[in-house]
């Protein structure tokens, strides 16, 4: 694996599925605790000594980060990672774990790469794009739960940027969605 690869979460090690990965790699690995504002701002202290910052962490939750994300990140233009969990309405989790300002809010700060995978394999590969992307800030955004039933490949590179794709051809109306 990379080094310079390190995850970042606030006080969501468990809900963001980097369990492993802490205990896996312990000297790359940092909780912040419920300080989201300190994460951001940590990554791009990272990220501008040569780091791979990944920054796992609840889309309402981000919020709390949004300067950073334009002062500290988006306008040195680095290439701070965030792995955006919880993405749109959660369910059981309730209202203050909705993620549904997240698309608004990241489609507008400057540089910002935003992904939205439609099933687990097109996540799998996005977090290659999200490792590739080295010159500005990049996301991908995903929803609370699992998914199970595509064909998951053993390709080890990232997504076409700007490509849909057609999943069922009709002559009355069309339907475009986002993941």
């Amino acid at each position: 694996g990379d080094d310079r690869v390190v995850a970042i979460t606030a006080a969501m090690r468990e809900g963001t599925g980097l369990k492993n990965y802490s205990r896996e790699f312990p000297d790359r690995f940092f909780d912040v605790g419920i300080c989201e504002q300190h994460a951001v701002t940590f990554a791009a202290g990272l990220a501008r000594e040569g780091y791979k910052p990944f920054v796992a962490i609840y889309s309402t939750f981000l919020q709390r980060g949004f300067d950073q994300l334009i002062h500290d990140v988006a306008l040195q233009e680095l290439p701070v990672r965030f792995v955006i969990d919880r993405a749109g309405v959660v369910g059981r989790d309730g209202p203050t774990h909705h993620g549904t300002f997240d698309i608004s809010y990241m489609r507008m700060i400057p540089g910002m790469v935003l992904m939205a995978p439609a099933d687990e394999e097109e996540m799998r590969r996005m977090i290659y794009n999200l490792y590739d992307i080295d010159d500005r800030p990049s996301a991908v955004r995903f929803p609370r739960g699992e998914v199970r039933g595509v064909e998951i490949t053993d390709i080890r590179e990232g997504l076409e940027f700007g490509k849909g794709k057609i999943l069922k051809k009709g002559a009355d109306v069309s339907i475009i969605a986002a993941g």
